[in-house]
């Protein structure tokens, strides 16, 4: 068999040598996956170091702890794509000791899952009293709520056929923390009977301190609760999607991808929208493929249009809602420039990217700042000319004139979710900021309490947005163009009551749009209302260093800054 072994780590540089010897020593033709979510300890450079040498070793790093489960699903498409007939997985810890390897192989001739256990005959753990007790808890709840017959459903020493692999949903698979271990065995019982176990000594870890916290236990709970209300009401089982093709992700260029929300088409529009990439558009029921990058984090839209074909959509774009509101929308402008306000000095030279129809220049330019506006909409141009008298720009960054010059400080409110490609975005912003010039932007956060409530009936899922981050992809995102973040905070947004009922319409809020409609002939229509639910955050960047200008720029360049290492220097 082909065969590929995988753990996952954070700070256990006191055992990654160790383990990987063993690994070699106990089943020699496997090749081996590591995947590091930037562990500060220094395993990853241990790994790196390891790699250079060993061809059949492969690291993946990742910005940051993105969760061990979707360590797992990213191991688990790693096999599947590269074409494995197996795979095993394991901690990095020692509790899964090495020595038992050559039983996977062997039981996987016969099954197509296989796993560890400490609950069988001959099974042991060096767990003491409260840990044990709450692992027969957690394997009983499963057991039970879920109709699993084997007895070990908890721990991740584990192996799979490269055809159970091919069958498993991972997208479906939601659990990004150690939930994972129980939600990924209740999909394989839903595919498949031919499932084994056999004993292990569960051993304490040899070095380092245990990941598991108490938010996990309660996770865990929740996911076998989830589950079983799932069971309960018989929901079909699982099944995969036909693979499309793959894309990288603009960010980090890996290819290893879950989707959070399949397309979505049709639904209520209003007379009202000319264009899904009008920025204040009201038609949000429709979006493409969303995507989450399990290399890095970063969450997005998978492409519908070339580069080309979105600058051209938002030259053409009008929207005469937007003008009808502009009165909320510079308050908004207010309020947040207030909130930053220590991080630009009046004379500064400030450019704001995508200045649209310039209520922002109006306020900047009342407050003393020597601004501009580039805007690529040539409708919002002109009607920025009748907002504010400061120049305003039509094009794309790489239409400034030659003789521009620098800036103290470059913003971009509610601008780089519609990037094609975020990072050559930052990177030209970059360019013609001065030496420690200042970035403020804000964008989507779909990591916040709101998102993950409101689930697909998150208003701003919709075709204009093309990422949307979490507080780790912001900062690796601005990171690789040469940013740090020195300060974020919540952003907020006013709106009018008409236009808030309106917004509530087009999501399916019964009788909202009969009361916007009551609204906009009676002056309470005009009432202001700020929002602040956290799912905007505004950050405050600084350029530390000039981006290399002989380096490729945007999806290039990051395709080649993937931190992968492995011997053959191949991924």
């Amino acid at each position: 068999m082909k065969l590929l072994v995988f753990f996952p780590t954070y700070n256990e540089e006191g055992n990654v040598r160790t383990l990987i010897a063993a690994i070699r020593e106990h089943l020699p033709p496997a090749d081996i996956l590591v995947v590091d979510d930037a562990s500060p300890d220094g395993t990853g450079e241990i790994l790196d170091e390891l790699a250079a040498r060993m061809p059949e070793l492969t690291i993946l790093h990742r910005p940051g702890k993105l969760g061990v489960g979707s360590a797992h699903k990213l191991a688990m498409l790693y096999a599947r794509d590269h074409d494995y007939d197996g795979l095993i997985t394991m901690d990095a810890d020692f509790s899964h000791h090495p020595k038992y390897l050559p039983r996977f192989p062997e039981l996987l001739e016969a099954a197509d899952f296989v796993t560890g256990s400490r609950y069988v005959e001959g099974g042991e753990s060096d767990y003491g009293l409260w840990r044990t007790f709450i692992s027969l808890s957690a394997n009983l709840a499963a057991k039970t709520a879920l109709g699993l017959e084997l007895k070990e459903n908890t721990t991740l020493y584990r192996g799979f056929t490269g055809d159970l692999l091919r069958r498993m949903n991972i997208d479906a698979i939601r659990s990004e923390g150690y939930s994972f271990a129980v939600e990924s065995i209740h999909q394989v019982a839903q595919l498949t009977d031919r499932m084994a176990e056999f004993p292990i000594h569960f051993e304490n870890r040899a070095a380092g301190a245990s990941k598991i916290n108490r938010s996990e236990i309660y996770k865990a709970v929740l996911t076998i609760q989830r589950l079983g209300l799932r069971r309960m009401l018989r929901r079909p089982s699982p099944v995969a999607p036909a693979q499309s093709e793959r894309v990288n992700c603009r960010v980090c260029g890996g290819t290893h991808h879950v989707e959070v929300f399949p397309p979505r088409s049709g639904g209520n529009t209003v007379a009202q929208d000319t264009s899904p990439y009008s920025c204040a558009t009201l038609s949000t029921r429709t979006h493409g493929q969303i995507l989450k990058c399990l290399q890095c984090g970063l969450v997005f839209m998978r492409p519908e249009l070339s580069d080309e074909r979105l600058v051209d959509e938002y030259r053409d774009a009008v929207d005469p809602t937007y003008l009808e509101h502009l009165d909320a929308r510079e308050t908004t402008f207010r309020y947040n420039l207030e909130q930053v306000r220590r991080h630009v000095r009046p004379g500064d030279r400030v450019l704001e990217v995508g200045s649209y129809c310039g209520g922002f220049l109006k306020i900047a330019r009342e407050e003393g700042l020597d601004i501009m506006g580039l805007e690529p909409s040539k409708w919002a141009v002109e009607a920025s000319a009748k907002v504010t008298d400061a120049k305003v720009v039509c094009g794309t960054i790489d239409e400034l004139p030659g003789d521009v010059g620098r800036f103290d400080v470059v913003v971009a409110w509610d601008v780089l979710e519609h990037f094609a490609d975020p990072v050559a975005e930052l990177e030209k912003m970059n360019r013609i900021l001065k030496p420690g010039g200042i970035l403020l932007m804000s964008t989507l956060m779909i990591d916040n309490w709101f998102p993950k409530l409101a689930g697909r009936h998150w208003p701003w899922l919709m075709d204009m947005h093309l990422y949307y981050f979490t507080e780790a992809s912001v900062r690796n995102t601005v990171g690789r163009a040469c940013f740090d973040v020195v300060e974020d905070m919540v952003y907020c947004h006013v709106v009018t009551a008409e236009y808030l009922m309106k917004k509530l319409g087009t999501l399916g809020v019964p009788g909202s749009s009969a009361v916007s409609r009551l609204l906009a002939a009676n002056p309470a229509g005009n009432a202001q209302i700020p929002f602040r639910f956290g799912d905007i955050k505004l950050f405050v960047c600084k350029k530390v260093s000039e981006v290399d200008e002989g380096a490729q720029s945007g999806t290039q360049r990051s395709l080649g800054g993937v931190r992968t290492a492995n011997g053959s220097g191949e991924h």
